[in-house]
């Protein structure tokens, strides 16, 4: 099966019930990928918010991808008071610079089977 081959090559399995309908993310998903990759902005964000950041955060990536479109956002990562946060790292031209290669190979993907995907019609699934 598919899944099976994208699993034995480093897709993460995400369980349904992670997935948030209304937002459209899996936010525990989301919100681990900044915490590692990106500590020094996250705990600049968490000094401004305690407990709050992950819902900030969450909150503003929403926006920016209903301003941006998804696509801006995975190229150029999103605003969250005033730190440009991403959430996907593209492949360096050269790999020269070792901590470029370690942001790219920080990347997740996943794969989720059968995912209600809205709120609205709960029957409607991919």
């Amino acid at each position: 099966m598919i899944d099976d081959h994208l699993i034995a090559n480093s897709y993460l399995v995400v369980g349904r019930e992670e997935f948030d309908s209304k937002r459209a993310v899996f936010p525990k998903v989301v919100l681990d990928f900044i915490r590692e990759t990106q500590p020094k902005e996250w705990s600049k964000l968490e000094a401004l918010h305690g407990d709050r950041t992950g819902e900030q955060v969450l909150g503003d990536l929403c926006k920016w991808m209903d301003a941006n479109g998804s696509l801006a956002t995975l190229r150029h990562g999103f605003k969250c008071y005033g730190r440009t946060l991403r959430v996907a790292f593209f492949k360096a031209a050269h790999e020269l610079n070792p901590e470029l290669e370690a942001q790219y190979a920080a990347n997740r993907l996943g794969i989720t089977r059968q995912l209600h995907f809205s709120s609205r019609t709960p029957d409607k699934s991919l």
